[in-house]
């Protein structure tokens, strides 16, 4: 008998990731919480009877470490979120006043988990396929000057979603980006939540967000870039004049 389906989330401990966690545990899957706030992560993993898992989603070796442990696990991995992110700073900085240090654990952690989480997820999935969602940002889809440097590594994920999508869709496996406008998390400091505030547009609930999440995992088709902001609900980007993914070509014949 198939033992039952495993979805990975990473930045479990809080936000978006701990809600994710949230609604695939009411629907019935088994839930593999990784973060690096181990106290957050355990507690998150532990209400929805899921595994916590230490991870540093920078991490190669992390990344094939927890690879190694799920295949060898009761399951099929079937989804996963890459939402693990930081910001540069808490507070809007200049960007030639950023460390280089900060500027490599920004990639590695906004970028890099995507780029490993692929790598490492998607040959799990097996014959049977499964989605994989990224959680990318507004800031991915236009100018951000408050934080440069977290808009880099976002448009970067949105343009590596829509480039690899078709050839992971070759082994049956989908991989979408979802970009949400502010999200009311741990990730904003006290004064960009003032901020926020003060331009009158409210900050999105994580449990919203976890619902569009879970739409994508289950969308058949692969590539997508939906857009979420308060009070409008999950929508397809639509990137005007630009090719989006496209059905992978037949192989050519010997």
């Amino acid at each position: 008998m198939a033992g039952p389906t495993v979805a990975v989330v990473t930045g479990a401990a809080s936000g978006i990731g701990a809600a994710t966690a949230r609604h695939l545990a009411r629907d019935g899957v088994r839930v593999v919480c990784c973060d690096v706030v181990d106290d957050a992560g355990r507690e998150v993993a532990s209400a929805i009877e899921g595994t916590y898992v230490h991870l540093d989603v920078s991490d190669p070796a992390a990344w094939g470490a927890l690879a190694g442990r799920l295949a060898a696990g009761d399951g099929r991995l079937s989804a996963a979120l890459l939402n693990a992110g930081v910001l540069t700073a808490p507070v809007p900085t200049e960007f030639l006043d950023v460390p280089l240090a900060r500027l490599d654990r920004v990639r590695g952690v906004n970028l890099d988990g995507v780029l490993l989480g692929v790598r490492a997820l998607a040959p799990l999935m097996g014959p049977e396929g499964g989605a994989i969602v990224a959680t990318a940002s507004l800031a991915g889809l236009g100018p951000y000057e408050d934080d440069p440097m977290y808009a880099a590594t976002k448009h970067a994920v949105v343009g590596f979603v829509r480039s690899v999508a078709p050839q992971l869709a070759a082994r049956g496996v989908r991989l979408h980006a979802l970009c949400p406008g502010g999200v009311d998390t741990g990730l904003l400091g006290p004064e960009q939540k003032a901020r926020a505030a003060a331009t009158g547009r409210p900050l999105l609930d994580p449990a919203e967000v976890a619902d569009a999440v879970v739409a994508l995992l289950a969308a058949d088709e692969t590539g997508l870039v939906h857009t979420i902001v308060h009070g409008r609900g999950a929508q397809d980007y639509e990137f005007r004049g630009v090719p989006g993914p496209r059905p992978p070509r037949a192989a050519a014949d010997s």
